[in-house]
């Protein structure tokens, strides 16, 4: 019986090790230098002012993607190849440059008194945060879909 004991608790030890080993790699923080060379450069063209505060490399369905927050709470996301697919500026405008000119060009036509604190690239196009509690949706080509409401 207590051979049997021994069995299972040396197998139970073996699989919280091996989940252990999967689960660290699932969220890992690593140096601002790991990172893709278009996220570092994209991160130096458009706030190269922020102190960078961690770097997390995230495993999902086998591709990796990337989480920079910086010291003025922004979040970037970015893919596997370093492309952007999200700036979450929170307390602040997104810098100059980084919306498409047909799209900010809209957005200061249309919503003069919005502030854009947040954009997501989705399939087929973007998704803007303004101030005022809207979300704006534009296609790839910078077309204007529809305004959703977080009320």
């Amino acid at each position: 019986m207590n051979d049997m004991k021994n069995k299972i608790f040396i197998f139970l030890t073996i699989l919280a090790g091996i989940l252990s080993i999967q689960s660290c790699d699932d969220e890992k923080q690593i140096s601002f230098g790991k990172l893709p060379e278009a996220a570092q450069a994209f991160v130096n063209q458009y706030f190269s002012s922020e102190e960078v505060v961690f770097v997390e490399r995230e495993k999902d369905d086998g591709k990796r993607d990337y989480k920079v927050m910086l010291a003025n709470g922004t979040e970037l996301d970015f893919n596997e190849s370093g492309t952007w697919t999200s700036v979450d500026c929170k307390f602040s405008s997104l810098p100059a440059g980084l919306i498409p000119a047909a799209i900010a060009s809209h957005i200061a036509t249309n919503y003069p008194q919005a502030v854009p604190y947040k954009i997501e690239k989705e399939i087929g196009g973007y998704e803007i945060s303004v101030t005022g509690g809207y979300n704006l949706l534009y296609s790839t080509d910078g077309t204007f879909i529809r305004q959703e409401t977080d009320f």
